[in-house]
């Protein structure tokens, strides 16, 4: 039942409509400071606009790189933090050329709706339309409370889609566009008078337009050579260009951007982000990858130190804000993303020589004419299509980078496809349905990367004896049983990425043959019956990067004996036989189903592990000295069905300084998380902590440890038997104690989620402030009546609190405590089904038939998460 609860907790779907399963109310944007009273009165008259129940469609339009996308984003944020506005503030972007496919998906992520791999276009517009009948999209009006807010380039998009009200973003006045550039460029080069009048000419040159001010800004920062800023003016003045929908003057000064950046690498590395398609979001890694790959960072050093290169490129880039840096919730890699005014620009640059064919994300089902490929071109991106076939002979000898990955590819490629791409250097093939490559591929005397990851149909490979420029193989999750022939001839092997194929034939001692081999993946394979696989990595004395599955503890403790993890600059290690796959970060090591001797050296382990999962483990009853040792910066840790952990945490042993999550699960002795007295700094950057199934568990959190725990940002506990507080008192006060004059402060808190504890009575039995709180969640937990920081609540918390989902006998249970606070906040309580085994119910906590009866006219919840995903 405890496994049943918790699928159906995950799981939980509103009675009343599928657009109701919006994960949360709106995503808050990054935004820039709007500069001058001309932004402010637009934003103004926007907002007055939003907030009259007689208009319900509202365009917003302006030449590209005017800046509307920055007062809408200030728009969404404001909606954002006033609760009572709108329930959900939905953010869609149509690219300029999306397709409806991408436009459709796009629509459907926002509103948390998924479509199935047979939808037709039809089909998903039918199911789109039902959604959206239920919030009055697409006909807005005073009675359902929706409103629709368009930014465009044209007026007449606004006309099509019978805006009722238009309001045009004009360029900034000389005034404002003055003050906008003395920002980017820096007051104190403008000390000069000199420097100060050919400032004011160049601001005059921008013509009033944030994106060109901001541009050129940039590219002039701390600039003190008279001469380069007469020179700068001169080239500002002279320079012309034409993109349709997009002022001259924007492209001029984006050209001027361009041209000032620091040197061919840089430029060479920049219009390389026009390959991906329009507002796409890019991972930095990966494309510092493509520029290695391609061999844009130079023929010299290792590729750990041209991806340190990539990284400074990738600074440099965004510091004259020719790309932008995106945060993606939860995640700790770095994306950035190239505004579409810039992209216009790069294409425009590149079309003149025919050295681009840009065609990613069109939704395009037939590969390009055979007049879309000039003799001239040197990179094609056809990435993110529908393509099912590649069905043309290019002739295209200058060609180096051909990005199609994200096709369906399941139909052919040409046999002689790949004749007259000899100069070809990077082939990207990932995530898409080919199962036969063609034999012409064999004859890419100067490929350097083939990646063919999660090519799912793909069994066979060609002979690669040929391609003895190959730097990097990846052949990762693909089908593959045996690796293609000519391996042993890929001198120049570098990166080699098997895991998770089907490949069973592996001889792991050609690593070793390998002299340039600097990364290494191959989780997912075990080499149990190879005796000589240990042996065979720590010959690889060139490794930066390994990745690797070891069978048992005795093949990884001889590998961590042999001290090779030492010349790694990161790595990712898995000891037994996992389950399930999962993409840990790097300076991971997961441990499945083995003995763990808690006597091991408090050295064994590499002293900079990262993340850390235990799962099916024996041998221990708390975390050894000879992993906390190692785990001093640890950040992730994850420990999952060892029967025999009592505790997690021996204070003497290690305060885990670093770690920010905390998962927990099926640990069904433990006793607390903490033993000893914890000192000062335990656990101080925790942000999230999770605890699920631990039925002998009475206490979580002691109160000694919760002065630490400055940081915590989410509290979810599930099906915990025996588990009566949250917090209390040390281990020698197990139970209910009276605390009433003790105070604890959370300052951070989001989110709290309580779920199938039968016997909780309190959070804390004392004051409570949790002033940053967003999301409370309180499922089957009948004996819990009285919410700590409810007993007075503060005006802090009432600004913060978002929601508050749980049954409708629970609300009413907490009445009894808290009447005057639940009268405040009714207004964001979304009642909840509670599921319940039959015969649990009883006149207060009802079962499942009575509950389902109360809750035919509850209000649907919106789901939240804060934190990693």
């Amino acid at each position: 039942m405890h496994e049943v609860h918790k699928l159906l907790d995950d799981n939980k779907f509103s009675a009343s409509s599928l657009v109701n399963m919006v994960p949360e109310r709106g995503k808050a944007l990054p935004v820039t400071t709007l500069v001058g009273e001309t932004a402010k009165r637009i934003l103004l008259r926007t907002w007055e606009f939003l907030m009259d129940e007689n208009i319900g469609i509202i365009g917003i339009y302006g030449m590209g790189g005017v800046g509307k996308t920055s007062i809408v984003k200030e728009i969404n944020n404001q909606l954002l933090s006033k609760i009572a506005l709108f329930d959900n503030v939905i953010w869609v972007t149509a690219s300029k050329d999306s397709n409806l496919q991408k436009l459709q998906k796009g629509i459907a992520n926002e509103i948390g709706l998924s479509f199935g791999d047979e939808d037709g276009e039809h089909k998903r517009a039918g199911k789109l339309y039902e959604a959206f009948l239920r919030r009055g999209i697409p006909n807005p009006t005073n009675l359902n409370g929706c409103k629709l807010l368009i930014t465009t380039r044209s007026s007449n998009v606004c006309r099509c889609m019978e805006t009722v009200k238009e309001i045009e973003v004009r360029v900034l006045s000389m005034e404002e566009g003055w003050d906008l550039f003395k920002q980017k460029v820096g007051e104190e080069v403008l000390m000069s008078p000199r420097i100060q009048d050919l400032a004011k000419d160049i601001v005059k040159e921008c013509a009033g337009l944030p994106l060109a001010l901001i541009t050129v800004g940039r590219a002039l920062r701390k600039e003190n050579s008279i001469r380069q800023w007469q020179t700068a003016l001169s080239e500002l003045k002279n320079s012309t260009a034409n993109i349709e929908g997009v002022d001259n003057q924007v492209f001029a000064r984006l050209r001027f951007s361009y041209d000032r950046l620091k040197d061919d690498m840089t430029r060479s590395c920049f219009l390389y982000c026009a390959l991906y398609p329009e507002d796409h979001i890019i991972e930095v890694g990966e494309l510092i990858k493509y520029w290695l790959w391609e061999g844009l960072l130079g023929s010299v050093g290792s590729q750990m130190v041209k991806m340190r290169l990539g990284k400074i490129i990738v600074y440099e880039l965004k510091s004259a804000c020719m790309i932008e840096g995106v945060y993606q919730d939860g995640n700790t890699n770095e994306y950035v993303k190239m505004h579409d005014v810039v992209r216009d620009m790069v294409i425009a640059l590149t079309r003149a020589n025919s050295s681009f064919m840009i065609k990613a994300g069109l939704g395009l089902q037939l590969p390009p004419v055979e007049n879309e490929w000039p003799p001239e071109l040197e990179r094609v991106s056809l990435m993110r299509n529908d393509l099912s076939c590649l069905s043309r002979e290019p002739k295209c000898p200058k060609l180096c980078t051909l990005l199609l990955q994200y096709n369906s590819i399941n139909k052919e490629i040409h046999h002689s496809f790949f004749h007259h791409l000899q100069n070809l250097k990077v082939l990207d093939l990932s995530f898409t349905g080919v199962d036969c490559l063609p034999i012409s591929l064999s004859n890419l005397v100067s490929l350097r990367a083939l990646l063919l990851c999660s090519c799912w149909n793909l069994s066979h490979v060609p002979s690669v004896a040929k391609l003895k420029e190959l730097r990097v193989l990846d052949l990762s999750y693909t089908s593959i049983e045996h690796l293609p022939e000519g391996m042993d001839m890929l001198v120049n092997l570098q990166y080699l990425d098997l895991s998770y194929t089907g490949a069973y034939e592996i001889p792991v001692l050609r690593f070793r043959e390998y002299k340039f081999l600097e990364s290494l993946f191959i989780n997912g394979l075990l080499f149990s019956q190879e005796p000589n696989f240990v042996d065979a990595l720590v010959n690889c004395s060139s490794l930066a990067v390994l990745e690797a599955n070891f069978s048992t503890m005795q093949e990884f403790e001889k590998y961590i004996a042999s001290g090779h993890w030492n010349m790694l600059e990161n790595f990712r290690f898995v000891i037994g036989h996992p389950t399930y796959s999962t993409r840990m970060g790097t300076d991971s090591v997961r441990f499945f189903g083995v003995h763990i001797s808690e006597s091991l050296s408090p050295d064994w382990l590499p002293r900079r592990i990262l993340e850390l999962e235990i799962q099916d483990c024996t041998g221990i009853t708390h975390l050894p000295v000879c992993i906390t040792a190692a785990a001093s910066q640890l950040q992730h840790c994850r420990i999952n069905y060892c029967d025999e952990m009592e505790w997690i945490i021996t204070a003497e042993w290690s305060t885990f300084p670093n770690l920010e999550w905390l998962e927990i699960e099926g640990l069904s002795k433990l006793s607390g998380l903490c033993r000893g007295i914890t000192p000062v700094g335990t656990l101080a950057s925790l942000r999230v902590l999770n605890v699920t199934t631990c039925n002998d568990l009475k206490t979580l959190l002691p109160l000694e440890l919760v002065q630490h725990l400055r940081n915590l940002e989410e509290i979810t506990v599930q099906n915990c038997d025996k588990m009566m507080e949250i917090i209390a008192p040390g281990e020698d006060n197990q139970g209910v104690t009276e605390v009433n004059n003790v105070k604890i402060d959370f300052p951070r808190l989001q989110k709290l989620k309580l779920s199938s504890l039968p016997v909780l009575k309190h959070i804390f039995n004392g004051i409570m402030t949790c002033d940053s709180l967003s999301s409370i969640e309180v499922y089957r937990c009948k004996e819990l009546r009285v919410l700590p920081f409810f007993v007075e609540i503060r005006q802090q918390l009432l600004h913060s609190l978002k929601q508050i989902k749980g049954s409708r006998w629970w609300w009413q249970a907490l009445a009894e405590n808290h009447k005057d606070s639940l009268d405040l906040l009714f207004p964001i309580f979304k009642e909840e089904l509670e599921i319940y085994s039959l015969g649990e119910g009883n006149a207060e906590n009802p079962t499942l038939e009575e509950e389902d009866t109360h809750s035919r006219h509850s209000v649907s919840s919106i789901d939240s998460s804060y934190g990693p995903r």
